[in-house]
């Protein structure tokens, strides 16, 4: 129903996903014995041809499907309405969150690298985020064209009404950006009790004024669906910014009170977690071919239920063998 659809939309979009996940990510660079930019940028490369190789993955079993029964079930219930070879086309070039992370990885890479200054960072993030105010929507009349760009900022295609630009990099740089600098003072913290708790308090009182602002400028109305999650503004990438780390921050206290015996399951979804998130999407690809189109919240939640179990134990046998060589 409406309020289920509108409660998974929220808790989807709502700052503490994607944004927590990238912001991680740029903490955790700071976080292994030898920092080594040459070998994030590295990783950068391979975690985008691995992102296009899931998107293959994804059409894959849908290609089968249409030319064994003539119709192609894709992941985009809101394009429904499209032609084939169109939901092709985005399925192929859509911007999973994995090549973002790629180009991601491969500029704070080269900021490792040469050493660039947080003074420097700040203005490159700054300076995206300006020129995506005046980018973000524009259409070059070319598919191709906006496809490509879209991959920098929010472009559509096919005469606007579909677009590929998932997590445009200027619009998703801030999470890891911000990430990594508050990774650099995390290291040199004494204390991260009193860091986490000091700074994500500081971030807190910054996002009330962000929020009132966004309460009158419509920010809340539009911004955490849809297109408006993914193209984001500057007002929306500050405040998601601002509370993505505090999300960060009440896990922290809230796993300091759980018993060690309960997290070992969270230690190992941590582990896996790049595993779970290509699996579930192979896997999800592969079931919604006999899945009904639709069906009620049960079925939602029976659906969710068989497939965290599968897609956890598959990631935890595929990456066990992977680790031991096989």
């Amino acid at each position: 129903g409406d309020a289920f659809s509108g409660l998974a939309n929220l808790t989807g979009a709502f700052p503490g996903g994607a944004q927590c996940f990238m912001m991680v990510m740029g903490i955790l660079l700071l976080f292994s014995t030898h920092p080594d930019g040459k070998g994030v940028m590295r990783r950068g490369v391979l975690l985008i041809i691995g992102g296009f190789v899931l998107e293959f993955l994804r059409i894959l079993p849908g290609l089968v499907n249409l030319m064994v029964t003539g119709d192609l079930v894709s992941f985009y219930p809101e394009y429904a309405y499209a032609e084939d070879w169109q939901l092709i086309v985005i399925t192929l070039f859509w911007q999973d969150i994995l090549i973002f992370a790629g180009m991601a990885l491969i500029i704070m890479g080269a900021v490792m690298r040469f050493d660039v200054s947080d003074v420097w960072v700040i203005a490159i993030v700054i300076a995206m985020m300006v020129a995506n105010l005046f980018l973000s929507g524009m259409d070059t009349g070319s598919d191709p064209l906006n496809i490509f760009l879209g991959y920098f900022w929010g472009t559509t295609v096919f005469d606007g009404y579909m677009t590929t630009s998932r997590f445009p990099l200027f619009s998703w740089l801030v999470d890891p950006a911000a990430g990594y600098l508050i990774g650099k003072w995390l290291v040199r913290a004494r204390s991260k009790g009193r860091f986490y708790k000091t700074l994500g308090l500081s971030f807190l009182l910054l996002s009330v004024p962000f929020a009132v602002i966004g309460a009158f400028t419509g920010m809340f109305e539009s911004g955490f669906t849809g297109l408006g999650f993914y193209h984001q503004g500057m007002l929306i990438n500050i405040w998601c910014t601002l509370l993505s780390f505090d999300w960060i921050v009440l896990i922290y206290f809230v796993s300091k009170k759980v018993p060690e015996r309960y997290l070992a399951h969270t230690y190992r979804w941590s582990r896996n977690i790049t595993w779970i998130y290509v699996l579930h999407f192979v896997v999800l690809a592969i079931i919604i071919q006999f899945l009904p189109r639709s069906f009620g919240i049960i079925g939602c939640f029976v659906i969710f239920l068989a497939l965290f179990v599968l897609v956890d134990w598959l990631s935890w046998v595929i990456r066990g063998r992977v680790g031991r060589g096989a």
